[in-house]
């Protein structure tokens, strides 16, 4: 199964009929240079991204370019690879080993630049805050606003609900719960995003997916604690651990307010939890903690080395029933160690029991760590979820 669905992504993300842009970036690092940040005879100038050649763990450098605090940087990369959106990424000043992975980046968001053919050229400054990215929504969403809690930090939800919603007042749908929720729907958070409002649009009116409502729920700066199932780290500085709370959240004060405003199918059956990275591992926790309430999950990206591979053994200690369908996924371009333990996952489920017709396990051959390698897998994940052929 894994080497099917690999083969299908891999063919359905190909770049052969897409043309090429070369990047040129052309960076004045002079303020950086007489402000004492940056030293010329000691640092380097590197490009990190989300889409190969790029890589947010390894950079590219850029080289000096004539006069002093100068310095250039070319490549080619192919118009999809982004997924049709604007690339994400940021300069960042490489200072070596032992360098601590937070220092040296621009600050603020990601930069974005648009991948359109041909030669694009970008000449700028190290460190201006990034443009605004363009808000792009499809189909009807709802602003519920912030949302409180007992339990975890109050966030922002939004509800995009399907085609033909007010025109048929008595059917009811399954609903998607989606973390990271203000980078589902538009760019404007993090500079790319999942794009489930167009795949969804797009696959309920071409009647290849079941009509069903998202619901996108923020993160916020408890980010690490709401998504993480243990405490990590020193016991001075433990952080995590906090993911039963946001449970809490989701399936007892969120779903009922969701459940009475829309005209949901409110049972586990019809109820999927989805995210990447530390949302991934979430998402896997609350499937098999909470089945009551999801009963399957999208377990996208997921952080399975958070405190040495708990995730590993809790699927080990764990046996719900009914077992909840489970899409679990992962880029190859994120790392070695990323998609081993990906697979070690997708073992340890096969282990305790899972059939194939309720897991599915993919490797994206260019996937990286970010939102636009999400999106490029989102119309998979819904017919997963959703397809009338289900």
């Amino acid at each position: 199964m894994r080497h099917l669905a690999t083969a299908l992504l891999a063919a359905a993300f190909s770049a052969a009929a897409w043309a090429d842009t070369t990047l040129v970036f052309d960076l004045d690092l002079r303020a950086e240079i007489a402000a004492g940040r940056f030293d010329p005879a000691r640092d380097r100038i590197g490009l990190r991204g989300g889409a190969a050649p790029l890589s947010w763990d390894r950079p590219l450098l850029a080289s000096p370019a004539g006069s002093a605090g100068r310095y250039t940087l070319r490549l080619t990369l192919p118009d999809d690879a982004a997924g049709g959106q604007p690339l994400a990424y940021k300069f960042r000043i490489e200072r070596g080993a032992g360098q601590d992975m937070s220092d040296g980046w621009e600050p603020g968001r990601n930069h974005a630049v648009l991948l359109s053919g041909g030669e694009v050229r970008v000449t700028r400054a190290f460190g201006p805050p990034a443009s605004d990215a363009p808000i792009v929504r499809t189909g009807r969403i709802e602003q519920l606003g912030t949302v409180s809690s007992k339990h975890v930090r109050p966030r922002e939800v939004q509800v995009w609900l399907p085609p033909g919603y007010e025109a048929q007042p008595q059917a009811r749908y399954p609903v998607l719960y989606l973390h990271d929720g203000q980078n589902v729907f538009d760019a404007q958070a993090a500079g790319a995003e999942w794009q489930v409002d167009e795949a969804a649009q797009q696959g309920v009116l071409a009647g290849r997916l079941r009509a069903f409502i998202v619901v996108a729920v923020a993160s916020t700066g408890t980010r690490t604690l709401d998504y993480t199932p243990s405490p990590m780290g020193p016991p001075t500085d433990r952080q995590g651990g906090g993911v039963a709370a946001y449970g809490r959240f989701l399936a007892e004060e969120l779903k009922p307010q969701i459940d009475a405003r829309f005209r949901t199918r409110p049972g586990p059956a019809d109820t999927t939890i989805g995210g990447s990275s530390f949302g991934g591992i979430a998402s896997l926790w609350l499937a098999l903690h909470r089945p009551e309430t999801f009963g399957s999950a999208l377990v996208v990206s997921p952080s399975v080395w958070w405190d040495d591979g708990w995730v590993l053994r809790d699927v080990a200690a764990t046996s719900p029933q009914p077992r909840p369908r489970l899409w679990v996924d992962m880029g190859a371009q994120e790392g070695e160690q990323a998609v081993q333990l990906a697979r070690a996952l997708e073992q340890a489920l096969r282990r305790r029991g899972w059939p194939a017709d309720q897991l599915r396990f993919v490797e994206d051959p260019r996937g990286s760590h970010d939102e636009a390698s999400w999106a490029r897998r989102v119309p998979a994940m819904l017919d997963f979820l959703y397809g009338s052929a289900q």
